[in-house]
C-alpha cells in the first residue's frame, strides 16, 4: 500500500509540473509541431477531387510522394483545368516536365471568368527536377479587409489555369487559405452538367494571317502587336465562341490538313493524329529532341490517347464541332472526292472511337471572310473552291448516316464571325425540350450559353433540328396525355383483363349492361 501511494504522489508531482499556467498540460518537445496550424493547405484532385474540373486531354503520373501524383496537359492546345478554391490566397505547385531550358515556362489564368492572363515564370531548367516543386503565387484582385468585429469570410472563386502546348502544363495542386472544406460537391456536379465543346480543326482561322497558330509572319493591323504564337489559340474564332458562351472547351487543332501528307513537309493529317496522346510538331522542330522524357520527344507524341480511361477523370464532351476543309481543299487543292471519303471515315470514327454519345456538328462555311481576315483572294477560282468544299462536307455527313451528326451550315460575310457561329451552333447547343420543361417547373438558373443562345434564337423561326412549332404541339399532346392519363390507363387495363379471363370484347360489353 506504501508503495501505491508513492507512486501516485510522483505521478501527482509531475502533472503539477507540467502544469500550464491556464490549466491543462503541455510538452515543450512534441506540441509545438503537432498543435500548430499551417497557414495553408495542399489541395489537389486527389485530395479534393470535387474542387477540380478537367476539360481537354490530361495525363496522370506518379511522383517522389506516393499519394500525391501529377498532373500533365498533353499538347493540344487550349486544355484547362478549373479549380475551386476559397480565399484569395493560393500558388501552384508546379511540377514541370523535363524539356531542358526554357526561358518562359508559361501558362495562362482566368479568374471568375475574367480574360485570360499569362503567367511566365524566369529562365528554369526543367531538367533539374525538384520534388518540393516549384511555386507561382496567383493574384487577385484586391479586397476590403473585414472590420474588427466583423467575422472573416472566405469567398470562393473559380480559378481555370489553361495549359499552353510549348510548355504543357504540369502540377500536383494549389496551395489554399487553411480551413475546412465541407462544400464543393455541387459545384462539381454543375460542372459536370455544363456543356463542354470540343473543336476540331482550325476553321476559317487557317486563312487568317499568320496561320491559326501564328506561326508565319504576318504584318499586324494597324494599332496592334504582332501576336505571338504562345498566344494565337486565344484569338481563335473557336476559341472566343467558347468564352462568350461560358463553357468548357477544348481544341484539336495539329496546324495540318485532314488528309495526310497534303504539303511538302509530309505530316500525318489531322484523321490519324486526333487519335494520338498529343499531336506532331508543324514547325519541323520534333525529330532534334533526344530525351524521351521529354513530352515533345516524338514517341511520346504518336501514342495512342485512350478515351476511356479510367485513370483520369475529364468531363465528358457534349458537343464535337468538326470544322475542318479550308487547309484540304481551298488552300491546298485536294480532291473533292478524296476529302469526302476521308472526312466520312474521320466523323464514323469518332462516333465509334471517341465520343459515341457527343452531338457531333460538321461546319460547312457559305461565303468568305471579310478581306483583312484572310490572305485568300477573292476571285472566281477560290470562289469555285469553297463552294466544293461545301459540297463536299454535305456529302460526307450524308455518307456517315448517324442521326447525331448534322451538317451545320454557318453564313460568313464581312460581319463579325462570332455571330454567324452563334446562330448556327446555338440551335444545336440550347437544352432539349425535356430539360427546358424540367429547368420552367424547377426554376433552375440558366447558365450563360443557355441565355446567350435564348437571345440569338430570339426572333428566328428554326430552332436547328426543330422549330417553335414543334415545341409547343409537344408540350401540347404532353399536357393531353397526362390529363388523360387515367382513362387511358382504364381502357388498357379493361382490355387487358378480358383477354385474361378469355372473354370476347362482345361480351364483356353486355355484362356492363346487365
Amino acid at each position: 500500500m506504501r508503495f501505491t501511494h508513492l507512486l501516485s504522489a510522483v505521478l501527482a508531482l509531475g502533472l503539477s509540473l507540467a502544469q500550464d499556467p491556464d490549466g491543462g498540460t503541455h510538452s515543450d518537445k512534441f506540441d509545438k509541431h503537432k498543435y500548430t496550424l499551417l497557414d495553408q493547405l495542399l489541395i489537389t484532385p486527389k485530395t479534393h477531387p470535387h474542387l477540380f474540373s478537367f476539360t481537354g486531354r490530361w495525363l496522370r503520373t506518379p511522383t517522389a510522394h506516393p499519394h500525391a501524383p501529377a498532373y500533365h496537359a498533353t499538347l493540344w492546345p487550349g486544355n484547362s483545368v478549373t479549380v475551386l478554391i476559397f480565399g484569395d490566397k493560393a500558388s501552384i505547385k508546379l511540377l514541370p516536365l523535363p524539356q531542358g531550358v526554357v526561358e518562359h515556362y508559361s501558362f495562362a489564368v482566368s479568374i471568375d471568368g475574367s480574360p485570360d492572363i499569362r503567367y511566365n515564370t524566369n529562365r528554369l531548367d526543367t531538367s533539374l527536377s525538384k520534388v518540393e516543386g516549384h511555386y507561382i503565387a496567383l493574384e487577385f484582385a484586391p479586397t476590403k479587409d473585414p472590420s474588427p468585429n466583423e467575422e472573416k469570410v472566405l469567398e470562393p472563386h473559380a480559378v481555370r489555369i489553361t495549359s499552353i502546348p510549348s510548355t504543357p502544363f504540369s502540377f500536383e495542386g494549389l496551395f489554399v487559405q487553411n480551413t475546412q472544406i465541407s462544400q464543393g460537391l455541387a459545384w462539381e456536379e454543375s460542372q459536370a452538367h455544363r456543356p463542354v465543346l470540343e473543336f476540331i480543326g482550325e476553321g476559317i482561322d487557317a486563312e487568317r494571317p499568320g496561320g491559326f497558330f501564328r506561326t508565319d509572319k504576318y504584318d499586324a493591323p494597324p494599332g496592334e502587336t504582332v501576336e505571338s504564337p504562345i498566344d494565337a489559340i486565344f484569338s481563335t474564332v473557336h476559341y472566343k465562341f467558347g468564352e462568350h458562351l461560358g463553357v468548357r472547351h477544348s481544341h484539336m487543332s495539329a496546324g495540318t490538313c485532314l488528309i495526310p501528307n497534303c504539303d511538302s513537309r509530309n505530316l500525318p493529317g489531322l484523321e490519324t493524329q486526333y487519335f494520338s496522346m498529343s499531336p506532331l510538331d508543324h514547325t519541323g522542330h520534333t525529330p532534334d529532341i533526344q530525351n524521351k522524357n521529354d513530352p515533345r520527344h516524338q514517341e511520346n507524341l504518336q501514342s495512342p490517347y485512350r478515351f476511356d480511361s479510367s485513370t483520369m477523370r475529364t468531363n465528358v464532351v457534349s458537343h464535337v464541332i468538326v470544322d475542318v476543309g479550308i487547309l484540304d481543299m481551298v488552300m491546298k487543292e485536294q480532291s473533292p472526292d478524296t476529302y469526302t471519303h476521308a472526312l466520312a471515315r474521320f466523323l464514323t470514327r469518332i462516333r465509334l472511337q471517341s465520343h459515341p454519345k457527343a452531338k457531333i456538328l460538321v461546319i460547312g462555311h457559305h461565303g468568305a471572310s471579310h478581306p483583312d481576315a484572310t490572305i485568300l483572294k477573292k476571285d472566281p477560282t477560290t470562289s469555285a473552291k469553297r463552294k466544293a468544299l461545301f459540297s463536299a462536307t454535305k456529302n460526307a455527313v450524308g455518307l456517315v448516316r448517324d442521326p447525331n451528326t448534322h451538317f451545320t451550315p454557318v453564313k460568313i460575310d464581312r460581319g463579325d464571325p462570332q455571330k454567324a457561329y452563334l446562330k448556327s451552333l446555338c440551335p444545336y447547343i440550347r437544352p432539349s425540350v425535356i430539360a427546358r420543361t424540367k429547368g420552367f417547373f424547377r426554376q433552375k438558373t440558366a447558365t450563360k450559353a443557355q441565355l446567350v443562345c435564348a437571345e440569338i434564337i430570339k426572333g428566328e423561326t428554326k430552332w436547328g433540328s426543330g422549330n417553335v412549332v414543334v415545341f409547343v404541339g409537344l408540350v401540347i399532346v404532353g399536357l393531353v396525355l397526362w390529363m388523360a392519363r387515367s382513362t387511358v390507363v382504364g381502357a388498357i387495363a379493361a382490355v387487358l383483363g378480358r383477354r385474361r379471363m378469355g372473354m370476347p370484347e362482345e361480351e364483356g360489353m353486355m355484362l356492363e349492361r346487365k
